[in-house]
Formats: structure tokens, C-alpha cells, sequence
């Protein structure tokens, strides 16, 4: 035991460093709980209760419906065993999050010891744990946080494959579970594993048979998403999402058709049609956000003022690993290093899914981790051996670790203090608080009214999660229906209506409760209770319809 602690205390530093900027406070940083997040809880704690998930269906696989885009069921499961242990809350259900945040930190180290050496795997795992991008992911609960692990892992058991093939059984095993995670795992997982495939046949095909019938055994286990995903419940996020099908697709449609109309005063209508057409204005949009999703912006300029999976004080990654990104891809090609053969094929791949719906949302892009953190250790350690002179190393290691250190120190009170400053607002912030309050004055009002203007309509569901609704009364009481998008537009519950518009108050009953945005409306007396954001911006407003009717 002593003597592995001894060969590996670096390691374990760096995974002590993970866990506490994953778990510290967990519960609540962020502040506030996203829609998202009191989903995955609600319909974990309903499962746990019932067997069955807000909509009444048993266990649900390989998909449940949420709010009507169709979750897959990977990270619900997982919060179920996390509610099991820990109870119905906030850190329960960013638990798995967290948890495998910190076991893809350690698989980083794993696959680039396999790509390279432990000095550069020490780095990478350093750059992952501190990494912005990636302990934002690990402290919600999202469920493409958990594709880092997975992908990261299966990469490392293909490696191994080479010499033992009871690895490439694991590897293709642990492929096939991505699929039940995020859907950004559908378009990438099957390019990139081809793509390792053929990179490394040359290593494979004595493993022929081994390799054909782990690639029976991984089209067995995903014969489920089969009919999902040839259904809206499958591309239900394309639909809605989507600028080819999405709402979006009808302003792009109304600017085509408008140009094409203006070519048409001046030229011939063949001439403008092929000027001014779908198929051309969609592939720009795309190839303009897979790009935009490779950019340097992205990454390094690209301050989310919502905080949502990032911040909103910083960009994602460090701007220190700029340059040690870009001599790290320097130093590869010229190495003509056979890590290529797998960082190439993931770094084309991972925009793919997300250049369909835009550029620069984290949660559909974060399978692209750990490359950047591979590639810039790679390249921090490459540049340390190409420096011939003693003084000139020494100078490049302390210059590098001040910047890690200043950086890491920065981002941390960025992380606890100053971020949830900026975003608690987009975080949900003020839920809990504000039902809290509803379910004390119950025995006193027959009705709470909440507009649906405060956010965009998902409000029932930090009802259910923070008042802890008993599944079968929900199923029983709830009113909803759907948009033609497919999304769920809840009505109501008991005494809890939520409505697009505060309706006037002679239609209310005398003993109601109105749950408002800041001067959403207007009354001659102040609201009886009121939540800020933690800038003091006004988040509710609740008014006692008794209090503010003119006699």
C-alpha cells in the first residue's frame, strides 16, 4: 500500500483536487436549481415511489418524456440510486454528476498514459481537474457530463485491446451504454468508433472474429433505441431544437424566400433559385456552426452570461492552454504521432450532432473533453524537452505553474462567490424559496396563480420537486397539454394554476395568491412578499388578490 502511495501520490493529489471542486458545496453551487436538474430529481423520486415516472409509465426505457423532449434514461437511473442513499435534494440528484466527473478525471489519466507517458497523463489530469468547462458539467446534473467518462474510458479499454481483446469487448460494451446518455452520442459514436477501427486495423485484424462479434454484441444492446429513434421520441431535440426543423426554420424560410424574391426583380428565376434555396442556405448555417463549435471563441472568448454549463464571468477553458493547445497540435504532426489516429477522428467528430441545433451550448459539446487538455499537456510537456537549456526549462515550469496557480485560484472564487452573483437568475434561483412560501400560506388561500412569463413554462416542475408531490395525486391532478412543438404546457395542479398571463383580478377568487415577474403587473399597493436575485434584481413578486382589489 505504502509503496503505491508512494509511486502515485501525484495522481492522487490531483484526484483529491477533483473531488473537492466537484463536491465542496455541491448542493448548492450552483445556486438555484435548473429545470433540467428538477426533472431528472422529480421523476427519480416518482420512480422510487411508484416504479413509474410523471407520466405514469413503468420504468421507463430507453427514453422518458419529461417535458416532451424525450430524456434518455441513463442519468435518471442513476439518480434514483442516488435519491436511494441520500434522500429527495439538490446534492442527491448532481451526485452521479459529480461522481463521474471525477471518474472521468482519473480515465483522462488512463488513456493519456496509454497515448503518451505518466508525465504527460499527470498534466492532462490536472488540466481536467481544474478545468472550468468541465467542473461546471460535473456540478449539475447533466447528463452529457456523464459522456466524458464513457467515451474517455471505452477509448482507453480499445487501446489496451490491441494486446489483450477481452478489452475491446469492454470498450464496445462501454460505447453501446453511451448511447443511453446524450444524444450528441448518436451521430459521434459511430463515426469515431469506425474511424478507430480503421486507424488501428492493422492492430486488429489478427483479432477478426473477437472484433465481428463485439460488434454484434453492441447492435444487440442497442436494438432498443432502434424504434425510438426512428419516432418523434428519438429527434424529438431535432424537432425542437433544430434549425432545420425547429422553430427556428421558419424565420430562415421567410429570409430565403425574401431574397429570392428581390433576385427575382433583376435576374431569372432559375438564376435566383439556385442563388437562394434551402439546401444551400441550411449547408452555410451548418458548416458555419461546425465551425463555430471548433473555434478558438468558443473556447476562450465566449463568457456565457447565463452560466448555463459555463460561466458567466469566464470562458471554459484557461487562456493559458491556448498556446499550449496550439503547440501541442504543432508537436504531434510533426511527431507524426500515433495518438492522432484517435485525437484527429474525435476532434472532427464531436461538432457534428450540436452544428445542428447552434454554436457555443457546452452541454452538446462537452464529449469534446479531454482533447483539449490531452493536447495541451502534450504540448506543455513536448515544449519542455524541446528547450535544450537548464535555465530556460526552469523558467518555463515556474512561468507555467504561476499561471496555473493564479488561474486556478481565480476561477475557484469565481466558482463559490462571484459567478452565482451574475447567474443565479438563469440558475432557477429563488424556486425553492418561493414554494416554500406558497406551502405555508395553503390552509390560508384556496389558489396560487404563477405566471408563466417568469420563465419559459417549466416552473410546475420545481412545484413538484420542492414540495415533494405525491406521484399518484400528480397523476391523478395534473393538467397539461402539448405545443405543436411537442413540449409540455403545464396547466395545473390542487391549488396551483399557471397561466400565460396574469388574468384580471375580478375573475379571481378572494383567497388567491399571484405569482408574478417584476412589473409583469401593477397594483396601488406593494406585493406581500417579493424574491431578488442575488444582485438584487427582482425575481418575484406575490400579491394577495383581497389585499390589491379596489372595493
Amino acid at each position: 500500500m505504502m509503496d503505491f502511495l508512494k509511486k502515485n501520490y501525484l495522481l492522487i493529489f490531483i484526484l483529491l483536487i477533483a473531488t473537492a471542486l466537484r463536491f465542496v458545496k455541491l448542493g448548492s453551487i450552483p445556486v438555484g436549481f435548473n429545470d433540467d436538474e428538477a426533472a431528472f430529481g422529480y421523476n427519480a423520486f416518482s420512480i422510487l415511489k411508484t416504479a413509474r415516472d410523471e407520466w405514469g409509465r413503468f420504468l421507463p426505457f430507453p427514453v422518458f418524456e419529461s417535458f416532451g423532449d424525450w430524456k434518455l434514461v441513463g442519468y435518471l437511473y442513476l439518480t434514483v440510486i442516488s435519491q436511494f442513499f441520500f434522500g429527495v435534494n439538490e446534492f442527491a440528484t448532481r451526485l452521479p454528476s459529480a461522481l463521474f466527473g471525477v471518474f472521468a478525471v482519473f480515465a483522462t489519466y488512463l488513456l493519456s498514459q496509454r497515448l503518451f507517458d505518466k508525465r504527460v497523463a499527470l498534466v492532462a489530469t490536472l488540466l481536467l481537474a481544474i478545468s472550468p468547462w468541465h467542473i461546471a458539467a460535473s456540478r449539475n446534473a447533466f447528463e452529457s457530463d456523464l459522456l466524458v467518462f464513457f467515451i474517455t474510458i471505452a477509448t482507453y479499454f480499445f487501446m489496451k485491446g490491441f494486446q489483450n481483446p477481452k478489452w475491446l469487448t469492454a470498450s464496445f460494451v462501454t460505447y453501446a451504454v453511451s448511447f443511453y446518455i446524450y444524444r450528441s452520442s448518436w451521430l459521434f459514436m459511430p463515426l469515431f468508433v469506425i474511424a478507430l477501427i480503421y486507424f488501428h486495423w492493422d492492430q486488429l485484424k489478427k483479432f477478426k472474429g473477437i472484433l465481428t462479434r463485439n460488434l454484434i454484441i453492441s447492435l444487440f444492446l442497442l436494438v432498443p433505441l432502434v424504434p425510438v429513434a426512428a419516432t418523434f421520441h428519438g429527434q424529438s431535440r431535432f424537432f425542437q431544437e433544430s434549425f432545420i426543423a425547429g422553430i427556428a426554420r421558419t424565420g430562415i424560410n421567410n429570409v430565403i424566400n425574401e431574397q429570392r424574391g428581390t433576385c427575382m426583380q433583376k435576374f431569372p428565376n432559375a438564376v435566383c433559385l439556385i442563388s437562394y434555396n434551402k439546401v444551400l442556405v441550411f449547408s452555410k448555417i451548418y458548416l458555419n456552426n461546425y465551425f463555430g463549435n471548433l473555434s478558438i471563441k468558443t473556447y476562450f472568448d465566449n463568457a456565457n452570461s447565463t452560466g448555463f454549463q459555463s460561466f458567466a464571468t469566464r470562458s471554459v477553458l484557461y487562456l493559458f492552454e491556448l498556446p499550449l493547445i496550439i503547440l501541442g497540435l504543432i508537436f504531434l504532426f510533426k511527431a507524426k504521432s500515433p495518438a492522432l489516429r484517435i485525437i484527429v477522428p474525435w476532434m472532427a467528430f464531436f461538432p457534428l450532432g450540436a452544428a445542428i441545433a447552434g454554436v457555443g451550448n457546452y452541454g452538446r459539446i462537452n464529449l469534446f473533453m479531454p482533447v483539449p487538455q490531452i493536447v495541451a499537456a502534450y504540448g506543455l510537456v513536448a515544449m519542455f524537452f524541446y528547450l535544450k537549456n537548464n535555465f530556460l526549462r526552469t523558467i518555463y515550469v515556474f512561468l507555467f505553474s504561476i499561471l496555473i496557480i493564479i488561474s486556478t485560484v481565480g476561477f475557484i472564487s469565481d466558482l463559490f462567490v462571484v459567478d452565482a452573483y451574475f447567474t443565479s437568475r438563469y440558475q432557477r434561483y429563488g424556486y425553492k424559496e418561493l414554494f416554500k412560501y406558497l406551502a405555508s400560506k395553503e390552509q390560508e388561500y384556496d389558489k396560487f396563480v404563477i405566471s408563466r412569463k417568469i420563465d419559459y413554462g417549466h416552473q410546475y416542475m420545481q412545484y413538484l420537486y420542492f414540495s415533494k408531490v405525491d406521484p399518484n395525486f400528480f397523476l391523478v391532478n395534473a393538467k397539461r397539454h402539448k405545443s405543436d412543438e411537442g413540449w409540455v404546457i403545464f396547466d395545473s395542479i390542487g391549488k396551483y394554476d399557471f397561466v400565460d398571463s396574469i388574468p384580471g383580478i375580478d375573475r379571481l377568487p378572494a383567497k388567491t395568491l399571484i405569482v408574478a415577474g417584476e412589473k409583469e403587473i401593477e397594483f396601488p399597493k406593494p406585493p406581500t412578499y417579493t424574491i431578488d436575485d442575488l444582485r438584487g434584481d427582482r425575481i418575484f413578486e406575490v400579491y394577495d388578490v383581497s389585499q390589491v382589489k379596489i372595493p
